[in-house]
């Protein structure tokens, strides 16, 4: 055991067979891109194992993120809250859709957006709240829906860090808006 290495950088694959084998449908159909079996087949576990009713596998989580915040067709210039505590992609989505991102201090409890502190940086210009959940930590969902509502602001969860997480019963990506696991 002394002698033994362990390569954590060498992929862990199956054998060549094994994988011929889980890839021949693919082969047989010709269809090797999205909407394809596999694609559905996945979208479907997805959508089960996340308790969600509607979900759409992008090419990566940045594209999803920013997408979903294009969906809302926000003007130009506009505002969106959001934490300084996340990932460069979660802001740099939002400047990619021509949006000023506006940070609100967290929790030191748990490292989510701090809800007492939102209603203070909303202006006139204010269109959406990007929370994001911290290493499983959920934000305080509850509240950022009422001064959304109160506000008529759309809330946009970045979720990446909640993969699977449940929340009173519910799969976390069933709150806000709309919700990116990326």
């Amino acid at each position: 055991m002394e002698n033994e290495k362990i390569l954590v950088t060498r992929s862990s694959m199956p054998t060549y067979e094994e994988y011929a084998q889980a890839i021949k449908p693919l082969w047989d159909s010709h269809w090797l891109t999205n909407m394809g079996t596999y694609h559905k087949q996945l979208e479907k576990e997805l959508r089960d194992y996340l308790q969600v009713d509607e979900l759409s596998l992008m090419v990566n989580g940045h594209m999803a993120l920013e997408l979903a915040i294009q969906s809302f067709g926000f003007p130009e210039g506009s505002e969106v809250i959001t934490t300084p505590f996340t990932f460069i992609s979660t802001t740099h989505a939002i400047v990619r859709n021509g949006l000023k991102p506006v940070f609100c201090d967290v929790k030191r409890s748990d490292g989510t957006i701090d809800e007492n502190l939102i209603e203070d940086l909303i202006t006139e210009k204010t269109v959406a709240i990007l929370p994001v959940h911290v290493y499983g930590n959920v934000c305080n969902v509850e509240e950022i829906a009422k001064i959304a509502g109160k506000y008529n602001l759309k809330v946009i969860y970045d979720a990446a860090h909640a993969f699977g997480v449940n929340y009173k019963g519910r799969g976390i990506g069933c709150y806000g808006d709309a919700s990116v696991f990326r």
